[in-house]
């Protein structure tokens, strides 16, 4: 997933067209590049800073476009700590009852927060957060409790698909920062209504207990201190001549980097060597000009994203 947001305009009206076109061409070949196009803006995501100037060599070189840029974006999740938990629940069901528009919406959720990968490792590639269904749940529905998970959901009733549909909004922004929920399973244990004869209102009622039941707890788990951001980490390569080798470890660790390996070049004057090190992608954006200013333009690096880690 890309890590990485930039916003790009043309410079005219008439080069905003091509410039689309263009745009669409290079997704084509490059499907790790995402385009979002509004009325305002068109923010191209990928993999890195590297990335993102690629596309705009490409912009200026193959198509003659010459863009306008905003500040990267660096992509943050959010998750839970669950130090050895199989779970986090509500406590209980979590109630919602309000009238909105002269509209009585009432529900109650019960839900669980799990970890959705079993992974040991403290830095991966989050994943979007899976909902599942109890069979409680299903059969409040009306529906079969024991149907198999791969069934279509368009073909549940509007009341369940709307539960689906608060559950999933709500845990794409956290409450750290707007920052989208990661690595974990949903379980919606059960629900409740007192609307269930009343199949209008049963939608938006169920979205909005689902949203209220998503919010409770997470804001409960904040408070707990429960709950962190994940920012993008990279694995740096760094080529610098073997007399800045200590300048460029110093940088590094000013940058929250973790220095890995050194392989250190002989003591001659013109050798060079090795630097492998993690660091935060937000600290190395614009890391090309320090690093030729550290060694007087002879250092070159890589950085390829290795996953999400605790910020």
């Amino acid at each position: 997933k890309p890590v990485l947001t930039l916003r790009i305009e043309a410079n005219s009206s008439s080069e905003q067209s091509r410039l689309s076109a263009a745009l669409a061409l290079l997704t084509v070949e490059d499907p790790s590049l995402v385009v979002k196009e509004t009325p305002t803006n068109t923010l191209i995501s990928g993999l890195g800073e590297l990335h993102m100037e690629i596309v705009l060599d490409r912009l200026r070189r193959e198509f003659g476009l010459e863009v306008r840029t905003g500040k990267p974006a660096v992509a943050y999740r959010e998750t839970v700590l669950f130090d050895g938990e199989e779970g986090v629940e509500t406590d209980g069901f979590v109630e919602y009852d309000r009238t909105v528009g002269g509209v009585q919406l009432q529900g109650a959720v019960r839900l669980r927060l799990s970890p959705l990968s079993t992974s040991e490792s403290s830095c991966i590639p989050p994943e979007d957060p899976l909902v599942t269904l109890s069979p409680e749940t299903r059969e409040f529905f009306n529906m079969d409790p024991h149907a198999s998970s791969d069934e279509t959901e368009h073909k549940y009733p509007p009341a369940l698909r709307a539960l689906l549909s608060g559950t999933r909004g709500s845990l794409k922004r956290g409450r750290l920062g707007p920052y989208p929920l990661a690595n974990l399973t949903c379980h919606i244990l059960e629900v409740d209504s007192e609307m269930t004869a009343n199949p209008d209102t049963l939608p938006g009622a169920m979205r909005a207990a689902a949203a209220n039941a998503i919010t409770t707890l997470l804001e409960t788990l904040k408070n707990d201190g429960r709950l962190v951001v994940l920012e993008p980490k990279m694995t740096v390569e760094v080529s610098v001549p073997t007399g800045r080798v200590g300048d460029v470890l110093s940088d590094l660790t000013t940058r929250r980097g973790t220095v890995d390996d050194v392989a250190t070049g002989d003591d001659s004057t013109h050798s060079k060597s090795m630097v492998h090190a993690e660091v935060p992608l937000i600290e190395i954006l614009g890391y090309a000009n320090s690093l030729r200013s550290l060694t007087g333009g002879e250092g070159a690096f890589s950085a390829e994203y290795k996953g999400h880690a605790q910020q």
